[in-house]
């Protein structure tokens, strides 16, 4: 009987020539992650809440748009640390009441 491997958190690339600040993520594995749960999720928190932007190498509308690890686990860190947003208060609208 086979013995089972131990699981190990080690990557099993070993690749040490490779430098992590060039490694991405892209759309599906923002996903796949939970980091965001579709496109307009995703714009909006590059809008709003300081996501970092696709790292760009083509002007082209079709090109993979890949963001970086170390910024995106960077942002996920500093949310982390950051007190819980306050909801947005609304005005309260003012019911105009008919009078005869």
């Amino acid at each position: 009987m086979e013995k089972a491997r131990p699981h190990t958190s080690a990557p099993l690339n070993k690749d040490s020539d490779r430098d992590p600040e060039y490694e991405f993520y892209y759309f599906a594995d923002l996903v796949a992650k939970g980091i965001v749960r579709n496109r307009t999720d995703l714009h909006r928190k590059i809008r709003n809440e300081g996501f970092p932007r696709p790292e760009k190498s083509s002007n082209s509308m079709q090109s993979a748009a890949p963001y970086r690890k170390a910024r995106v686990h960077a942002w996920l860190d500093r949310r982390a640390g950051a007190p819980p947003c306050e909801p947005i208060k609304r005005p309260v609208s003012q019911e105009v009441v008919a009078t005869d």
